[in-house]
């Protein structure tokens, strides 16, 4: 790693922390709207931008899945893991050595589910937003697991997470027993899935999923590369909430970073970054659905601002909103992509639009606030939808592509 990339991610990330501390007070609201494109039943669909969605239920099918084999000892959301031996000299290294020791801890029936071809790529593009019972996953699920592997398996997500990263994972599976304390049907802090496609390897190509309702992580291994896209997270709630006396949040950081982005943009270019005549339930480029291809179907019409027509200061914001999703990821996947991203020459291609209520504004609170940033290779979007359980919030749909490197290009 470079001394420049280093000195520019820390730089992106130093913002991102100032920011962030100021934003939060502008990310109120007006209240927003009370109802979404979700049905209005206790057991509401959760919009999804593919085909292959299920019942579209929030009612889990739990015959699809494994038998739970743990021993209720280990508690996924306040377990303490540590790499360990596995702490080697570059952060890929380290990834394939913490996936292999999960796959050496897995009985060979386990394998048979956890560890899949790598030329399979009608599965390695099979993830969802939706709750498992809606539509399945591959690998082996949480709560089939016994603890040995179920801790192995957080080991895999520590190394190639950053802190950050590993906290809205985490956040992510407390977020699921959250609502199913409100009554949420589908919902458990163990119904998240584990996969690796090929033979990890430093060196090697392989690819790793963690997926379930509102997570999928799809990080491809190309020739010692790491992509860690499509990126998609969900969130609801939104706010701070609290399992067992424990405070979690998962998304509030990157939300403050774009609104920061926009109430850094003077009235004349948010009004010309607004994305006049379109409305938005969901984002775009959601789920691949099996497909086994890359999707071609970016729009062509980018819309919004040029961020090479911002100051340097504007660019900054929007140089911290995309590195508060890079940056969820080791530094050896994340500097050579942040670098990448927002170059000058990037930039001059990178468009940063909104979409919504234009007399609310970029106003999180408000259903339909939609967000995005659109450049020649990083593509992150934002939705707000009215709540599936928590039906007075608005909660998040979020996904973070590039568009030649999804998959490390290696369908």
């Amino acid at each position: 790693m470079s001394t420049n990339t280093l000195n520019h991610t820390k730089s992106a990330l130093a913002v991102f922390t100032m920011i962030f501390i100021t934003a939060l007070a502008g990310c109120g609201g007006s209240g927003g709207s009370s109802s979404s494109d979700d049905s209005s039943t206790d057991t509401s669909t959760e919009t999804s931008t593919g085909t292959d969605t299920g019942s579209g239920s929030d009612t889990d099918d739990s015959s699809s899945s494994s038998s739970d084999t743990s021993t209720g000892d280990f508690d996924v959301i306040t377990a303490s893991v540590d790499i360990a031996d596995c702490q080697l000299d570059s952060d890929i290294a380290t990834i394939a050595c913490a996936a292999n020791a999960w796959l050496d801890t897995l009985s060979t029936d386990e394998l048979a589910t956890a560890q899949l071809e790598w030329s399979d790529s009608e599965a390695r593009t099979r993830w969802s937003n939706l709750p498992v019972g809606n539509v399945a996953r591959n690998g082996l699920r949480l709560d089939a697991m016994d603890d040995e592997s179920k801790e192995a398996a957080l080991v895999v997500a520590k190394a190639v997470l950053s802190d950050a990263g590993y906290e809205d994972m985490i956040a992510g599976f407390a977020a699921d027993e959250y609502l199913q304390t409100l009554g949420g049907n589908g919902y458990d802090k163990e119904y998240y899935y584990f996969a690796i496609f090929g033979y990890p390897d430093s060196a090697s190509d392989w690819m790793l999923q963690i997926g379930g309702h509102h997570m999928a992580y799809n990080i491809t291994f190309v020739s010692g590369d790491g992509y860690p896209v499509p990126h998609h997270l969900g969130a609801e709630p939104k706010v701070t909430f609290t399992v067992n006396s424990n405070d979690y949040s998962e998304l509030e950081d990157e939300a403050a970073t774009f609104i920061a982005m926009y109430d850094g943009l003077t009235d004349s270019e948010l009004e010309y970054a607004y994305l006049s005549g379109e409305s938005f339930s969901d984002v775009l480029m959601g789920p691949d659905n099996g497909s086994g291809e890359l999707p071609d179907d970016y729009p062509t019409d980018h819309g919004g601002i040029l961020v090479s027509d911002l100051t340097a200061e504007q660019q900054a914001l929007v140089t911290a909103a995309i590195a508060s999703y890079v940056a969820d990821y080791a530094s050896d996947i994340a500097d050579p992509l942040l670098e990448a991203y927002t170059s000058a020459e990037a930039y001059a291609q990178t468009y940063v639009a909104w979409a919504g209520s234009q007399s609310a504004g970029v106003d999180i609170d408000t259903n339909g606030t939609y967000m995005r940033i659109d450049g020649p290779r990083v593509w992150i979007e934002i939705i707000c939808q009215g709540g599936v359980i928590i039906r007075n919030e608005t909660h998040y749909h979020t996904i973070f592509r590039d568009k030649t490197m999804d998959y490390g290009n290696t369908l």
